[in-house]
């Protein structure tokens, strides 16, 4: 059962944060929250695959979806990650047909993709019988593409036929880089685009989501006006980093009066 892909089906909204620290523990702390999900980035970040395994243990001990941002859209890349049975894996820069056609294909068993067999934690070692597990892994594992680039934005229509993508998710900095506005994301042309991928792809019935940093509510708001469907804010990062300087003002504020 795939928890955060059923929530999405039945139209809920998902709200989710970002891990991107090697430490497992983190990720067993933000996980008791009540986050929907945790994405797991191994694209930005030093994050091992021994790590990660570790960070997907930790996010099953407290009951929470992982989702694991993989580096690229390579299936070298892929392939140990879904051995390792994460509830999602995000592909990053996906910006044409083919490449997503290649992204799919890296999540799936032969005929219909080229994902070899050797699954390890993602058969609990065995105990679910082969033909068990393959049978229900392509339902319990979310194949997730990024769109973050305009060349993307331009295939988007051909890209939204693929049945085999389960979601999507817009990468605004990334995306507005490519149209040379890095960070402008309040830009009217970054903003068309924006709503033209939102509206493309719930126009084929799939959920869409966004990823970015920590923002203030009424960021929030836009987005949720957009109509996404996830949200992924901030990281265990910024939780240290804001509430330490919150504490730190608050120590300036008595000590020092």
């Amino acid at each position: 059962m795939n928890r955060l892909k059923e929530k999405l089906l039945r139209g809920e909204k998902a709200l989710g944060t970002h891990i991107q620290l090697n430490d497992n523990i983190t990720t067993e702390i933000i996980g008791s929250l009540g986050f929907d999900y945790l994405w797991i980035d191994t694209e930005h970040t030093t994050i091992s695959l021994a790590q990660v395994e570790q960070h997907l243990l930790a996010a099953r001990s407290v009951g929470v979806s992982a989702i694991v941002r993989v580096p690229s859209n390579d299936p070298i890349k892929i392939k140990p990650i879904l051995e390792m049975g994460p509830d999602g894996v995000i592909i990053p820069m996906v910006n044409s047909y083919e490449e997503a056609m290649r992204a799919v294909q890296s999540c799936l068993y032969p005929p219909r993709g080229y994902r070899g067999y050797g699954p390890r934690r993602a058969s609990f070692y065995g105990t679910i019988p082969m033909e068990e597990y393959i049978r229900n892994i392509e339902n319990n594992i979310m194949r997730i593409i990024q769109i973050e680039h305009i060349d993307a934005v331009r295939d988007l229509k051909r890209i939204v036929t693929i049945d085999e993508i389960d979601a999507y998710i817009i990468g605004p900095m990334d995306l507005s880089a490519s149209v040379g506005k890095l960070g402008q994301l309040d830009d009217p042309e970054v903003c068309a685009l924006f709503d033209e991928i939102i509206e493309t792809i719930h126009a084929a019935g799939k959920p869409v989501g966004v990823s970015n940093g920590f923002v203030p509510d009424e960021i929030i708001a836009e987005w949720r006006d957009r109509g996404v469907d996830m949200i992924s804010l901030a990281s265990e990062t910024d939780f240290i980093i804001n509430q330490a300087k919150l504490l730190m003002e608050s120590m300036k504020r008595v000590m020092l009066q």
